[in-house]
Formats: structure tokens, sequence, C-alpha cells
């Protein structure tokens, strides 16, 4: 396998509106990251982008550009009129037991009665949802509730009950607790229970992942796992013939332990998730 760096060659990023056209399409990018690879028939990297400065700090021609990271099973061209190639074998020592930090740019998902489901916007659903059931106010929606109509009728109608139950929600949150102690509204009440509410899917998600993959989640002394999220968004992709579609990806970063060295092998060359082919399920390690 290879760990490549890639970036768009100077001149061609600084001379010409190429570059911003493509760096913004991740169908576009996709497509021209797989001709570093002309010779093979089916897709055999993964990769992820960030920006150059943030990656490199400060050097003499870096500015905001973009930077991808790729693994691959075979090395990538440097013939490439776009990209400067960085390549080197990657065949990283793995041991049961070891602890990594990671990083991940995922879609998560989930399949509910044969369907897909992003994991941020149905919790989030789920959850607005089941306080108007609880507060019987379902009459107060519309046909189609939007994310608003649900927030619009707990605040005018909500009342105590609505601050009792999100009150008990973040007190038995260890991660926003401390939420309680500031003189927050209930409007802020909301937007911090969907917040954790949304984590705590996030965390069972990658959970998941990690029980497919050969990793469990480090714990802190309270029992917490180590794991942050971040960067939620909408990724629209327009193809062929016309079609819009998108995918979703967040950000994940945390401690891991490997319990299956393979399945964790198999993860790091191929990745976890869906939307692999626009920039998700890269998994990065290094050793603690």
């Amino acid at each position: 396998m290879y760990f490549s760096r890639i970036r768009i060659k100077p001149e061609i990023f600084k001379s010409t509106q190429l570059a911003q056209v493509l760096s913004d399409n991740s169908y576009n990018m996709h497509r021209l990251l797989w001709d570093l690879f002309s010779d093979e028939k089916q897709r055999n990297f993964l990769y992820r982008k960030e920006i150059a400065s943030e990656q490199l700090g400060i050097q003499a021609g870096v500015r905001g550009e973009p930077i991808y990271y790729l693994v691959s099973s075979t090395s990538p061209s440097s013939e490439n009129p776009f990209f400067q190639v960085e390549a080197r074998e990657y065949q990283p020592k793995l041991e049961k037991g070891e602890m990594l930090r990671f990083e991940i740019r995922a879609n998560p998902v989930i399949t509910r009665n044969g369907k897909k489901h992003d994991v941020v916007m149905d919790a989030q659903r789920t959850f607005l949802t089941s306080l108007c059931e609880e507060l019987n106010l379902q009459f107060r929606l519309p046909s189609a509730p939007k994310k608003h109509d649900f927030k619009k009728a707990l605040l005018t109608h909500g009342g105590h009950a609505l601050d009792e139950r999100l009150t008990t929600l973040l007190k038995n949150d260890f991660s926003y607790s401390e939420r309680l102690r500031q003189s927050i509204q209930l409007h802020s009440k909301i937007e911090w229970s969907i917040k954790a509410v949304v984590d705590d899917a996030l965390e069972k998600w990658m959970i998941r992942q990690g029980q497919r993959n050969g990793f469990l989640l480090d714990k802190d002394d309270n029992n917490q796992c180590k794991l942050q999220n971040s960067a939620y968004r909408w990724h629209s992709i327009k193809a062929e013939k016309e079609k819009k579609s998108g995918f979703s990806s967040v950000d994940f970063l945390g401690n891991l332990e490997i319990i299956d060295v393979e399945k964790f092998t198999k993860a790091l060359f191929g990745g976890i998730g869906r939307a692999k082919a626009f920039g998700c399920g890269l998994l990065l390690i290094r050793r603690i």
C-alpha cells in the first residue's frame, strides 16, 4: 500500500480558475484524482481533503489551496499535469491492544426499513418528534413539519414541562451538564439538548464501526468515550445526466484500541462507512 500527499501545482492554482472549480466539486475532484491511477479499472484509493496552510504551516507558496492525503494499493502516477505527488510505501506494523490517535472524515448513515438515513438529521428529527409527542403537541405541527416547525411549537407551547424535560436530559449528559450552571434560556436548552442527542447518535455510530472493524473507542476516567465530532457538512453532487444528489460528512477525532489486527488493517486500507469515492472513510492514525 502507499500513502501519498497530493497538491495542485502552484502555477495552476495561482494562474487559473480551474483549481477552484475542481476543488469545490466533489464529483469532479474524485474523477481527476482517479486519473492518477489510469491503469486501474476499479477505484483503489481513499482520500481526504485538507487545507495546505493548516497542514504545512507557514511555507513559501503555501496559501489556502487544498491538499489531499491518499491511501492506495498502487503508487499514484507522478506524471500528471495538475498535481504534485509525494508517495511512500505504507505498511504500518500493528499489534492487538495498541492504542492509537485517529482522525476520520466519515459519512454516518443508518438503515431503517431498507432506506439510508443521515445520522445527524435522523437524530434531530427523532428527538424533536418524541418531544412533541411527550408534550402532546402533534396537533400544533403542519402536515410535513421541518425542524423550525418543531422548535416553534415547543418554544410556544412547551412551557415548564419542556424546561424540566430538557433540564433532566442535560443533567444526565456529562458533557453538557456544566451548561446548567449558566443562566440559559429555553431556546438555548433546546439547542444544547439537540447537540447532546446528536453527539450520542454519532458516538453510537462510531462504536458500531469499531465493532465491525476491529477496534474499541478509548474511554476516560469518567467512562466517557474519547471522541469528538465537528464540521458536519452537506456536499451536493452534480454528475452526468444532470442528476443531483449528495452526502453528509462529519469529522471525528479520538483514541482507539486495536482488538482485531486483521479487521483493523482492512479498515485502514479499505476505509470505513460510505461515500468513500468522494473523500470519506480514510482512517488517519498515529501512535499515542
